[in-house]
């Protein structure tokens, strides 16, 4: 409960379906009536009933707060996957939150459901009885489908009541729910020859384009063949011949569900409403033209499908110019457009962890970031606490509309989460959000990805940059980093002290201690130039053991050395053997046109000289 309000989170898909909406519409109405707030967590893709499918959208219903959720509404039909239905059950039978499925059965759970059986059976009497079918043709679903397999049964049950014995294999096609596989089907039926007089199919997707088939290849619709559907989508009436099929009416159905939530909040759950959908005669199997009901027109149609062309051009320009953004503000500037005045995004901080791969590492739990909201938020990553659900919470629910959540996901891995507060119930709307959603999943996952890669390459271009064994630039890093110097007006004039030290003894140390501790001593000296040197000095390994520092402003020569030494007798002590340097210097000035190699050969005869000196005392010692 939130203030006053108390929240029904609705679970289903597709909310720009027809008959969606229209449930949400009449659900949500009546359950104002109650005093409830609708959160609707939907997602946009249709999972067909494939139990070992789970799209990181589907992670929005983990999204479910409840501590602030009074019931749970399940469309089970909706969301078409057992394994997802039976994870919402268990969260929210957890925190003991009752929970009502649509269209579907779980233990412990109240359901209301239509009674498709006894809608179908209605459908199977009709064209047998009225239009005396004598060689009929089941079009169901997936194979084994529950759905499928219970109109396939009332299939055969009725045929045998009127005398014509089943027999699967002639008799049955399967067309998946859908279009192609409709199609499909239907061919290899007419290849057959043996053509039927009808084909019940079991929904009207199928039966649609069983239609279009036939008459295809000259058969006629229903002189022919008798074709019927089932659900009593819009399509259907808009059909040529117009579709018989059987009108499951979502408003019915809504207003059960609303029933039921008032009987669960009584504590009288458990209880089972069946709503029976209506027969709706057609064209299709003989019967006089039925007048189109739908929500939707011809013209509404043709208005949807030309907006959706502009929106698909617009969102294509949104996530281009998001991924190829610089900062996140300005990715989120880009989003920013005339459609997305009424959402908010709450993202994973763990996002925009730079060095970090989000969509191919380990995932952890995260803290939320904020980073789009039309009232609150300017585009930069604001903390945010998801049990605030969205900003301004308790403002938004005053409306009375529903809020819809989506998941936003890339590369399968669920990001966070997008809230939507219209201020109507505007069908537009309510169609755009699959649209937007998918928007900032392919913008903000861009960006994301498209900042990681960048990171990559400053990462390669400084492992290339750097010598792998002291740290130290190497040659080829060196000549661009020394042009920066040179060629920076602020620095023209300015001192310039040059630094070169060179490992004593590599060869003894080499030969008395192994390899691996003369790139010790190589390693020693120069972390030993580098920590000595002022923090602007430019370091390079210029050779096997000769390390070059550069020093912008100059510095006290003597102190570098002392340094340096004092670094080195420390490490000899650490390693248990002798480490020493012979270093030379010279001070210069930083000009344009200053000869490098030049000044590098003066600083190299001034550090022979010390090498020079330092051999003959060995040998004067020895």
């Amino acid at each position: 409960m939130v203030g006053n309000h108390k929240v029904a989170a609705l679970c289903t898909s597709r909310i720009y379906d027809l008959q969606v909406y229209d449930y949400i519409l009449a659900l949500c109405e009546r359950l104002r009536e109650q005093g409830f707030s609708l959160w609707i967590y939907s997602i946009n893709e249709d999972l067909y009933w494939v139990e070992d499918h789970f799209p990181a959208e589907a992670a929005i219903f983990s999204y479910i707060d409840y501590e602030k959720t009074d019931i749970v509404i399940l469309m089970d039909e909706k969301i078409k996957n057992h394994t997802i239905a039976r994870r919402i059950i268990k969260d929210a039978k957890e925190h003991q939150t009752p929970v009502v499925v649509v269209d579907g059965g779980y233990e412990g759970c109240s359901d209301v459901r239509f009674d498709f059986a006894a809608g179908f059976e209605a459908l199977m009497r009709h064209v047998m009885e009225k239009h005396k079918v004598r060689k009929p043709h089941y079009m169901g679903g997936f194979r084994d489908n529950v759905f499928s397999e219970e109109r396939k049964q009332i299939f055969r049950k009725v045929i045998e009541e009127y005398g014509i014995a089943f027999d699967e294999e002639k008799m049955c096609s399967y067309g998946d729910f859908w279009a192609m596989p409709a199609r499909k089907a239907t061919e290899e039926i007419i290849a057959s020859g043996d053509i039927p007089d009808a084909i019940i199919c079991a929904n009207d997707y199928m039966a649609i384009n069983v239609c279009d088939v036939m008459k295809n290849h000259g058969y006629r619709v229903p002189e022919d063949v008798i074709i019927t559907g089932f659900d009593g989508y819009d399509e259907a009436y808009l059909n040529q011949p117009g579709m018989t099929t059987v009108n499951c009416e979502l408003k019915e159905l809504a207003e059960m569900t609303a029933q039921m939530v008032e009987h669960c909040m009584e504590g009288k759950c458990r209880e089972a409403f069946r709503v029976v959908p209506k027969l709706v005669t057609n064209e299709s199997c003989g019967c006089p033209q039925c007048s189109y009901q739908g929500r939707a027109s011809i013209s509404s149609f043709n208005d949807r499908f030309y907006r959706y062309q502009d929106d698909v051009r617009l969102t294509h320009d949104c996530v281009t110019k998001m991924i190829m953004s610089g900062t996140l503000s300005e990715a989120v500037s880009n989003m920013d457009n005339k459609y997305t005045d009424h959402m908010c995004c709450v993202v994973k901080a763990e996002c925009f962890r730079q060095e970090r791969n989000f969509f191919t590492e380990e995932a952890w739990e995260s803290s939320y970031n904020l980073i789009y909201d039309p009232e609150y938020s300017d585009g930069e990553r604001l903390v945010f606490d998801r049990r605030q659900v969205m900003p301004g919470l308790e403002k938004r629910l005053e409306s009375g509309y529903p809020l819809i959540f989506q998941g936003l996901d890339y590369m399968d891995r669920p990001m966070g989460y997008v809230v939507y507060f219209y201020d109507s119930y505007n069908i537009t709307d309510y169609a755009k959000t699959a649209a937007l959603t998918e928007m900032v999943n392919q913008g903000l996952g861009g960006y994301i990805n498209m900042q990681y890669q960048q990171y990559l390459m400053s990462r390669m271009k400084e492992i290339y940059k750097i010598d792998a064994l002291t740290g130290l630039y190497n040659r080829l890093a060196f000549r661009e980093a020394f042009d920066a110097i040179r060629n920076n007006p602020d620095l023209d004039g300015e001192a310039l002290l040059v630094f070169m030290a060179d490992l004593d003894f590599l060869k003894r140390i080499n030969d008395g201690h192994g390899h691996a501790a003369g790139d010790q001593a190589i390693e020693a000296v120069a972390k030993a130039l580098q920590d000595a040197c002022p923090g602007n000095a430019l370091c390079v390994r210029f050779g096997g053991d000769e390390m070059l520092a550069f020093v912008p402003g100059g510095g006290e020569e003597d102190s570098i050395l002392e340094s340096i030494a004092r670094r080195l007798d420390q490490k000899s002590r650490e390693l248990g053997f002798r480490i020493s340097a012979s270093c030379g210097s010279y001070l210069t000035t930083i000009h344009r046109d200053m000869d490098i190699k030049a000044v590098i050969d003066i600083v190299d005869q001034k550090m022979y000289e010390v090498k020079k000196r330092r051999k003959q005392y060995e040998q004067e010692v020895i």
